[in-house]
């Protein structure tokens, strides 16, 4: 017997000589996904969603806070989304959801006679609720549920508990941060202290009680020191000229001589010396310097402290909300239409499979059966 060429022509001939075993099988499978849809088989379930979106982390970044020309922004990143999204699957949410609304019986789970019973919870939790990153840095929660009351709740307490979650990593942050602060701040008192006593003791040891008028004070006795040393040497000079008697003008120049160079000279070891206050004050403004530097680093620091502080004073909440979830009022899956068609053509692309296959297989064993009795003849 010749062999049939497998083409179009052929399936179509199959089909049309099996056609009413194809319209049974179809039928069937359509019959059978029309009762299983049936709401008593499965109810329907309505969805509930909101979209949540995280504030900017820079809105608490303190280094950040103290800029001259800070960059503030509303909305976070996708870190921080991601940072929600990872807490909203988190099983702490998950079971706090469950308990709290008494999901166990939602879902026909026993947790204390079952075998496994948050594994089954979970898995028909992780069914029903579901995030998705949207567009413009959020993410979508949504949950489906028989009760559309209890899908809204779902998405509800879902976001309550990311924000409450986020919250805390948030304050446990600054609490470590504080805890930094306050060590930075006690060291920088600590050199503070150091300094203030460096700089008494120079302001001491250098007879530096004042900056500009003691300078000033110093820089009037030399001028007036040397103008005496000069009148006094003129006056000496104008003496030997005339030949008159110069014991008393040459030992006033002397003390004159002594006078400038105790103002003077660094190693004449007199309390009031310009060099030595002039060396001083240059110690004494280096020291003061670091001092001006540290008391600002305190003085920021007692700022971010404060900010800090603030934070436990005021409601806030890390992530915004345009809208809260609403309760639907209508169903959102099964799609009955769209489980029906699909049956109805993968019945029937599986009765046109199976139909040519078998059609084939009675072909070659025919062929086979034809080969045997030529062979024998």
């Amino acid at each position: 017997m010749e062999e049939n060429p497998f083409n179009l022509l052929y399936v179509l001939r199959v089909i049309r000589q099996y056609l009413v075993y194809i319209l049974v099988v179809v039928g069937l499978s359509g019959l059978l996904a029309f009762i299983l849809t049936l709401p008593a088989i499965y109810p329907p379930e309505y969805r509930s969603s909101a979209i949540i979106y995280p504030t900017s982390a820079e809105r608490y970044d303190l280094f950040n806070m103290f800029h001259e020309e800070p960059n503030m922004y509303l909305y976070g990143g996708a870190k921080e989304v991601e940072k929600l999204d990872n807490i909203a699957n988190s099983d702490p949410v998950r079971f706090f959801v469950i308990d709290s609304l008494d999901l166990w019986q939602a879902y026909g789970v026993d947790p204390e006679n079952d075998a496994s019973p948050r594994y089954y919870v979970l898995r028909t939790y992780n069914g029903n609720v579901k995030t998705t990153r949207v567009s413009g840095n959020g993410l979508e929660i949504e949950a489906y549920d028989v009760d559309p009351e209890r899908a809204a709740a779902i998405v509800n307490l879902v976001i309550a508990q990311v924000d409450a979650i986020n919250k805390d990593m948030l304050v446990s942050n600054k609490e470590h941060l504080l805890g930094l602060y306050r060590q930075s701040a006690a060291r920088l008192q600590g050199q503070i202290a150091q300094y203030e006593d460096s700089a008494r003791a120079l302001r001491a040891e250098y007879n530096v009680l004042a900056s500009l008028t003691q300078s000033e004070v110093i820089a009037e006795q030399v001028l007036m020191a040397e103008g005496d040393l000069g009148a006094a040497r003129a006056a000496l000079r104008e003496a030997q000229r005339k030949g008159q008697a110069t014991a008393g003008l040459e030992m006033e120049v002397r003390r004159l001589e002594g006078k400038v160079a105790a103002l003077t000279r660094r190693s004449s070891g007199s309390a009031m010396n310009l060099e030595k206050f002039r060396d001083g004050m240059d110690k004494v403004k280096a020291v003061e310097d670091v001092l001006t530097s540290l008391a600002e680093d305190l003085k920021n620091l007692a700022e971010r402290v404060q900010y800090l502080e603030l934070m436990d004073q005021v409601a806030y909440s890390t992530i915004l909300i345009p809208e809260q979830a609403q309760p639907a009022d209508k169903k959102a899956r099964p799609v009955r239409w769209v489980i029906l068609l699909a049956t109805l053509l993968i019945a029937s692309l599986v009765s046109i499979m199976g139909t040519v296959l078998i059609d084939r297989l009675i072909h070659w064993g025919k062929n086979a059966q034809s080969a045997s009795a030529g062979a024998v003849s």
